[in-house]
């Protein structure tokens, strides 16, 4: 590969090498591999994975960096293959389908799509990158009307293990259409997501900010919307709340990001309402409320991500505050730099209605069971020797949680794997526990050798 791909292939000690294996989402993430491979071409793509199943290279694939699981996109083993360079952004003559590369942002998509008055189902921060959104099934502010991200993607191209580029759809290859979409990096290397665009314009929307005096109160209209007849059953109301914890100081601020593509914005009054530190709600374009999010991710701290299920309901959120939020305090208060945030997330009945009729994911949570919350706890923090510290707090809190849900019947069982922690297992509770089976058929049809198991032995495994 050296000799073939010489401006490709990046060494220790160079700017690009360097560049590249700081580019991740944490801190805690980055590796030092042998070498990194940059790739703009799924026959690039191709060549390099019929290179390391020959030799038995260990790799690992970055599209942005977003997860916060050490190993899951970097490695200390082998090479680091890049998919920075893979940007295509094109739009299908009707405007109905967008080709997007697996390099690029959010923010770059929609800034591109922008004129064509068309919308699509992405990140709702600015920084996180299409690949691992789109393969995690993806929280989108328009996933009430549409679905998870991977309910909008036509079609896949998609590298195997073998080095054949297959263009993957409903109809060409359904079986692993359906577990693409949820699945993560298991099956292969996407080096392009065609997806369906959907009708564009202003938008309600905006940034809310809380500081402690107002925490009860936003409590209480988190409540009221997650509650049935709340904005959780308006399809085209979303909302991303977060519960800022400061361990050194004891105190707890908020802030919302909200949106509404409809005429009924009443699902936000209760948070409009309410005494804030700033607000920039109010009817702009969808790139422009996207953008407020850019310095989310700032890529200069220790985070990590962990993730929970529960029932939509009232006695959740408070489950949630009660049981997070003081042993937080008492566990990180001297821990330098260290910040708590309870992001709830919201998804609706509709939501899981419109994944089904779009034919269906991996994911596969079934509408009758109701509404859920997607509970996804981050925390931050300065120094590395404080990482087996935050990791212990993390992993026990979360048990707790979900001891303390299951106890009371509010506990759902979805871990939403793009919040996903160490040690978490997002995979046995696809559809109910029932997917598994299927993914790991697919994946010993796809990649018999299980090279995607072995060889890119990070992030979460369907196991053999």
């Amino acid at each position: 590969m050296a000799m073939q791909y010489p401006d490709k292939l990046y060494w220790p000690g160079s700017p690009q090498y360097s560049n590249e294996t700081q580019g991740f989402w944490s801190k805690t993430t980055v590796l030092e591999p042998y070498c990194v491979f940059s790739p703009d071409s799924a026959e690039d793509v191709a060549i390099a994975l019929s290179a390391f199943n020959s030799t038995q290279t260990q790799f690992a694939i970055r599209g942005n960096g977003h997860m916060t699981v050490k190993g899951a996109a970097s490695t200390n083993q082998g090479v680091l293959v890049v998919l920075t360079r893979m940007r295509e952004m094109t739009m299908s003559p009707s405007s109905l389908v967008a080709s997007l590369g697996p390099g690029l942002t959010w923010l770059e998509v929609y800034d591109w799509i922008e004129p064509f008055g068309r919308a699509v189902l992405g990140g709702r921060y600015a920084p996180v990158g299409v690949s691992g959104f789109l393969l995690g099934g993806g929280i989108s502010f328009y996933s009430g009307q549409y679905g998870w991200g991977a309910n909008s993607v036509k079609n896949f191209e998609l590298v195997t293990a073998s080095g054949q580029i297959l263009e993957v759809n409903s109809t060409s290859y359904p079986d692993l259409f359906w577990a693409l979409k949820g699945g993560s990096g298991n099956f292969g290397v996407v080096t392009r997501f065609d997806v369906t665009t959907y009708p564009g314009s202003n938008v309600y929307a905006g940034t809310i900010e809380y500081d402690s005096s107002a925490i009860t109160a936003f409590i209480e209209a988190l409540e009221a919307f997650v509650s049935p007849g709340g904005g959780i059953d308006d399809p085209t109301s979303a909302i991303l709340p977060n519960m800022d914890i400061d361990p050194s100081s004891g105190t707890m601020t908020a802030n919302a990001f909200v949106f509404n593509n409809g005429n009924n914005t009443s699902s936000f009054d209760n948070f409009t309402s309410l005494s804030t530190l700033s607000s920039t709600v109010q009817v702009k374009k969808y790139n422009d409320f996207i953008a407020e999010s850019v310095s989310s991710g700032n890529r200069s701290f220790r985070d990590v991500f962990y993730a929970t299920g529960l029932k939509a309901s009232s006695e959740s959120i408070n489950l949630i505050n009660q049981t997070i939020s003081g042993d937080a305090i008492t566990a990180l208060k001297n821990i330098s730099g260290a910040s708590v945030a309870l992001s709830i997330q919201p998804i609706g009945r509709s939501w899981l209605e419109a994944a089904k009729s779009s034919g269906g994911d991996a994911i596969d949570l079934d509408p009758g069971n109701g509404s859920l919350i997607a509970m996804n706890l981050y925390v931050e923090w300065s120094n590395e020797s404080d990482d087996a510290t935050i990791a212990q707090f993390a992993q026990s809190i979360l048990a707790k949680l979900d001891n303390s849900a299951k106890a009371v019947g509010l506990y759902y069982p979805f871990v939403y794997i793009n919040d996903a922690g160490m040690g978490e297992n997002p995979f046995s509770l696809y559809g109910n526990g029932r997917s598994l089976e299927t993914m790991r058929a697919t994946r010993s049809k796809y990649d018999p050798t299980a090279m995607f198991q072995y060889l890119q032995p990070g992030g979460f495994k369907l196991g053999i």
